[in-house]
């Protein structure tokens, strides 16, 4: 089984953040304290998912129209947590799933990760609804 090198570096990445996590780096607080942040923790932040999910996201940039049971060989997780991660990357709109039709009759669903730039513009702007939000809260605030 040969890894890409983005897929590689993204499991290397995931160690490290990983070893923060049991170092209590945990919380939206403490990614705005630390000093260099990495891009797997902004998006665990950002878009609410999981390290799993991430994994499939990058493992999709890689190996675009996978469908679930490659998703589930390779990655080495049972079916139903792939389609878990699968339904949740899509409402977040960081994949895309389109419909086969396979050869001997029936079908299949492929998944395809969006670019990553894009998935950079669907952070960024999950970023500024959410600033915006916390701006109109403090524009609220008044002296009790």
């Amino acid at each position: 089984m040969v890894l890409s090198k983005r897929y590689s570096e993204f499991m290397n990445s995931l160690k490290n953040e990983n070893k923060m996590h049991e170092a209590g780096f945990q919380t939206v607080e403490e990614l705005m304290m630390a000093s260099e942040p990495k891009f797997n923790g902004v998006m665990r932040c950002v878009f609410k998912i999981k390290d799993y999910e991430i994994e499939v996201y990058f493992y999709l940039l890689d190996h675009a129209g996978s469908t679930i049971m490659e998703i589930s060989d390779f990655l080495n997780k049972d079916r139903s947590s792939i389609q878990r991660s699968l339904q949740t990357l899509m409402d977040k709109g960081m994949i895309n799933r389109k419909f086969r039709v396979l050869g001997v009759g029936g079908f299949a669903y492929i998944y395809i990760a969006t670019p990553i730039d894009e998935t950079k513009k669907i952070m960024e702007r999950e970023l500024q609804v959410w600033y915006n939000m916390m701006s109109k809260l403090v524009m609220k605030f008044e002296k009790q």
